[in-house]
């Protein structure tokens, strides 16, 4: 008498649908990292005005102060542009999908453009007028002092505080330096512990500077990044309108249209307030 085997009545059986699960996405930084402004009612741009600076002079006894300095200022201009994704949700699919469609969607076209107004942001370091580094080459501290006195040290300081912000793969030379100092290297045995016990999530210092790291950084084809030293001031998010959802049904089409737009700019306010990192960024191995 032959067996029945669960393979001779696949037709029958169902499969388990489990929860669904997302595509993780790296964390957004610059939003939070930029000056952020947002226009007013009836405002198609911001307008940042900067004031120059006057000279003092050495004064005689008795003699009239006649060297009147001028005031002066400049200024620089942004505007915003609209940016949004939008997926389609039929009457059959919300009907028949486990998961509760509208918020999948609502998720997913979320964290897409989080990541459009982090990577906008992003692209704006290789802009900066000073570049430390160069293509093929490994980051290491001394790059990174470098970077930072520099800031300091020119006609017109960097004002504080300062971050620098790395892809992962070049972080990576940073913990493996902390994690086996050089002989050569006075590292103290407290940063090294704070330091590796988070892997660098932005709460350690380095010179003074919070330093993060993203994978939302491009890598080119030759396996190079850039990140920054910055300040606040040197890059704005200019907002005019936050992201926006919506849900709209279109009967013709048996369907809902989910979508999200934004209204915003990604811009340098002074390439002279920070350095461009460019750096080697092959993935680590050991």
């Amino acid at each position: 008498m032959g067996a029945t085997t669960a393979a001779d009545l696949a037709n029958g059986q169902i499969a388990m649908v489990g929860a669904a699960r997302y595509t993780y996405e790296h964390r957004t930084l610059t939003p939070q990292l930029f000056t952020k402004m947002t226009l007013g009612p009836g405002e198609k741009s911001g307008y940042i005005p900067k004031f120059g600076t006057v000279t003092a002079n050495d004064l005689t006894d008795g003699i009239d102060m006649n060297e009147a300095q001028a005031l002066t200022i400049s200024g620089t201009t942004h505007s915003t542009d609209e940016a949004g994704c939008k997926v389609i949700i039929t009457k059959k699919l919300r009907n028949q999908l486990k998961e509760d469609a509208y918020r999948a969607a609502g998720k997913v076209i979320g964290n897409a453009m989080a990541k459009k107004i982090d990577q906008d942001g992003l692209t704006l370091f290789s802009g900066l007028d000073t570049v430390i580094g160069s293509a093929g080459t490994s980051i290491s501290l001394d790059y990174l002092q470098a970077a930072i006195s520099q800031c300091y040290g020119q006609s017109e300081p960097v004002p504080d505080p300062l971050v620098t912000v790395i892809h992962p793969f070049p972080r990576h030379e940073f913990v493996a330096l902390l994690a086996t100092p050089a002989a050569s290297t006075a590292i103290a045995p407290e940063l090294q512990a704070g330091a590796l016990a988070s892997y660098f999530r932005g709460t350690e210092k380095l010179f003074g500077s919070a330093v993060y790291a993203t994978g939302n950084i491009s890598v080119d084809s030759s396996d190079d990044a850039y990140g920054a030293v910055f300040s606040k001031l040197a890059f704005i998010y200019l907002v005019g309108w936050e992201p926006e959802n919506w849900v709209e049904e279109d009967k013709s089409l048996r369907g809902w249209e989910i979508g999200i737009v934004a209204d915003y700019g990604m811009v340098e306010e002074d390439g002279t307030y920070g350095r461009a990192l460019l750096f080697d960024a092959t993935a680590p191995a050991s």
